[in-house]
């Protein structure tokens, strides 16, 4: 499984309230679908799921709160 970064640089995991930046919305990242992919790749695929949230979302779209 590939290691994914928020906007910030700081590493995501499942369980992480995350805020999306485009909206402002806060959810938990449920999890990371990161299977055959590099860091690199995955840090610009819509491969995060969140909680609350119906679509997929890259890891740049993401800030890692608290």
């Amino acid at each position: 499984m590939a290691k994914i970064y928020d906007r910030n640089r700081n590493l995501l995991s499942a369980g992480q309230r995350v805020m999306i930046v485009g909206t402002g919305e806060i959810d938990v990242l449920e999890t990371a679908l990161t299977d055959g992919l590099t860091s690199s790749q995955a840090e610009r695929s819509k491969c995060v799921l969140l909680t609350h949230a119906q679509e997929r979302y890259a890891p740049i779209e993401l800030v890692k709160l608290g």
